[in-house]
């Protein structure tokens, strides 16, 4: 049997692994090798470099900050670990489930999840998994975990971004989107936290179903989970959806859409002199409105007059020849039933980047647009995958605001933070080396919490 001995000699504490053994009659030691030596506590080994080999380079820094953050979000109870491996490659790579396998193989991924074979099967076999799983405690868990890290948690900000869809799988009519293409279209309505963008839940929608009929079908779930505070954009607000919203008793901050009565009961009343003027002035970011509150449906309908609106407005109208004389151009409405300020109401709506934000990074950086999967299990699967990449990348954000960085820079920045696997060849001993790191790379996996060791 062998085991560790310590040598102490005038240059320090060496280690070696030595095995006990009888020579007339008395017990002696015979090393077997020399482990190197003691420094603090660490084997500090001499190797020379004529017999050192590489055994292989990995992808590393980045992918032990994500799963750091999965682990926070309690995302690695998920029982199939190959949904994980979706997940940490939707957020670092832009390639398709069958050419994932490769690329895998070059990274950490597997050894961090202790996967020691993944496949394309077994990819979409977890794609499959995922649709089939109850992703509502999934959404509640995180929900209940984001909520807890904002003041205002009662609020949720909705919106709906539309994507291609290639497959044959769902009956989906073509139609316009956003972009002008005529295509299939399935929608991705997303509900985040009003502070920090964080996901609370999605529901996934036909593309020829309008913001309105959808709102509808969310409410209830707004409800269910407790969130008593939601800002609209105006595509999902009508008068019936305000009358569903105060039947819930409910705070809405919501744009609405200008229609006849609207227009004549409260925005032709308006002259433009009386609402320009600096007692209505409201300062948003990068422009300022000018605002007038009228009484509406038990709260406030707030007319938003917006000079360069009107400008641009104007300016399309002659290009066009659609100019009306009659026409006010340059003015929006925005309905509340909050106890808040009109002047803070405006600059919520108005500064809502939060959810503008998140549908960017989802069609960004989680590639989101197009659906490359053909099968409605596969679609399901894949959009879970891009709400539980939002979800890292969001918590991410948070954590690395106070020193100043993105989560998507942060990623960009630890692409290159290679693990370095070597092998002296003369003892067989294996170690593992990161690349040095620059600063920025060491802020960002401190700030996140990262603990990595050169052997």
């Amino acid at each position: 049997m062998t085991f560790i001995r310590k040598i102490k000699k005038k240059s320090g504490t060496y280690l070696a692994e030595v095995e006990s053994y009888r020579q007339r009659g008395k017990v002696k030691q015979r090393v077997i090798k020399y482990l190197g030596k003691d420094i603090n506590g660490i084997i500090s080994r001499r190797t020379s470099t004529a017999e050192i080999s590489l055994r292989n380079v990995k992808q590393s820094l980045d992918i032990l900050c994500i799963d750091k953050i999965a682990d926070e979000l309690r995302l690695k109870s998920i029982k199939d670990k190959n949904v994980l491996v979706l997940v940490y490659s939707q957020l670092l790579e832009k390639r398709s489930i069958n050419k994932l396998e490769e690329w895998l193989r070059f990274t950490e991924i597997p050894e961090v999840l202790g996967l020691k074979n993944i496949s394309t099967v077994k990819l979409y076999n977890a794609l499959t998994s995922l649709s089939n799983l109850e992703f509502k405690k999934v959404e509640d868990d995180l929900s209940e975990f984001f909520r807890s890290k904002e003041e205002s948690n009662n609020t949720a900000i909705i919106d709906v971004t539309d994507t291609y869809f290639e497959g044959s799988s769902i009956n989906v009519k073509p139609r316009r989107g956003k972009d002008g293409k005529i295509k299939r279209l399935m929608q991705f309505a997303l509900a985040v936290t009003l502070e920090n963008g964080f996901p609370l839940f999605y529901k996934k929608y036909p593309g020829n179903l309008s913001g309105i009929q959808i709102f509808k079908d969310m409410n209830l779930e707004l409800k269910e989970k407790g969130l008593d505070s939601v800002i609209l954009d105006r595509g999902m607000t009508s008068e019936e959806n305000l009358k569903i919203i105060l039947n819930l008793k409910m705070k809405a901050i919501a744009g609405l859409r200008n229609n006849p009565n609207i227009t004549k009961n409260f925005i032709s009343t308006i002259e433009r002199d009386d609402i320009f003027s600096p007692e209505n002035r409201v300062k948003l970011k990068t422009t300022s409105v000018y605002i007038k509150p009228f009484d509406y449906m038990n709260g406030k309908l707030i007319v938003v007059y917006n000079p360069q609106l009107e400008i641009l407005k104007k300016e399309h109208a002659f290009d066009n020849d659609i100019f009306d004389k009659e026409k006010k151009y340059g003015y929006g409405l925005i309905y509340h039933n909050t106890s808040l300020k009109d002047r803070d109401v405006v600059r919520k709506y108005y500064e809502k980047d939060t959810v503008e934000r998140a549908f960017k990074q989802l069609k960004g950086i989680l590639s989101l647009r197009p659906v490359r999967v053909w099968l409605n299990e596969h679609i399901e699967g894949h959009f879970r995958i891009c709400f539980l990449a939002y979800a890292i990348l969001s918590y991410m954000d948070f954590k690395l605001k106070r020193v100043g960085i993105s989560a998507v820079e942060a990623l960009n920045s630890l692409k290159y933070g290679y693990k370095v696997g070597l092998k002296d060849s003369l003892n067989g001993h294996e170690w593992d080396l990161w690349v040095p790191l620059e600063p920025k790379q060491k802020k960002i996996i401190e700030t996140i919490g990262v603990v990595y060791k050169n052997q």
